[in-house]
């Protein structure tokens, strides 16, 4: 018989498996050179931004009707400003779903080499999200049809052929500067895949 369910996820730590060591290897080299790659372009924009900031400054500033202008260029500091503040955001939250769009694909072939749910896919969820820092209250959740009864040594058992999805959520926040946090964000990454294990 099979029983169709959400599992949620309690954390452990037994890091014994080659194969979860492979994992996390890997999932750490994606994750600096995501942050590396994302890094870049974010200083080009920056510069971008200020150059353009200063060159307008500087027009105001020569300009014989300066003075009148001078509230005008106060105006368009504090535009750039903000606007400055939301691209850092904007690269932080792009950055966060970068990196949970990865924890899923690695969590999708964990849950499918091993064919369900075990200790090793806590410990893999557990090391991947602490790899995301721009996101709090990281969780995940599973929905598959399980094999009854239980194995041993599985949370939940998934059978050969079977497919499976994985959702996980992490709670980003946009706020600019002072981390005013203004704007909650919940950032969803999905993953699917196809239980490779028979289980007799």
């Amino acid at each position: 018989m099979s029983q169709r369910n959400m599992v949620g996820t309690k954390l452990s730590l037994h890091w014994h498996s080659p194969a979860l060591t492979g994992y996390i290897l890997g999932t750490a080299k994606f994750v600096q050179a995501s942050r590396s790659g994302l890094e870049r372009l974010f200083s080009i924009s920056v510069k971008v931004v200020v150059s353009i900031l200063f060159q307008k400054a500087r027009k105001v500033l020569n300009n014989e009707r300066g003075e009148a202008n001078y509230f005008s260029t106060v105006v368009f500091i504090f535009i750039a400003v903000l606007l400055l503040a939301f691209i850092i955001d904007l690269f932080s939250i792009i950055s966060t779903k970068q990196e949970l769009d990865h924890a899923a694909d690695q969590m999708v072939k964990q849950i499918q080499l091993s064919g369900g749910v075990n200790s090793e896919t806590d410990e893999l969820f557990e090391f991947l999200s602490s790899q995301i820092e721009g996101a709090e209250n990281i969780s995940y959740s599973i929905d598959a049809t399980y094999t009854s009864p239980r194995p041993s040594g599985m949370t939940n058992a998934i059978q050969l052929g079977t497919p499976f999805f994985i959702t996980i959520e992490g709670d980003a926040k946009l706020g600019g500067f002072w981390n005013f946090d203004l704007v909650n964000i919940t950032v969803v990454a999905r993953g699917s895949g196809v239980s490779e294990h028979y289980w007799k």
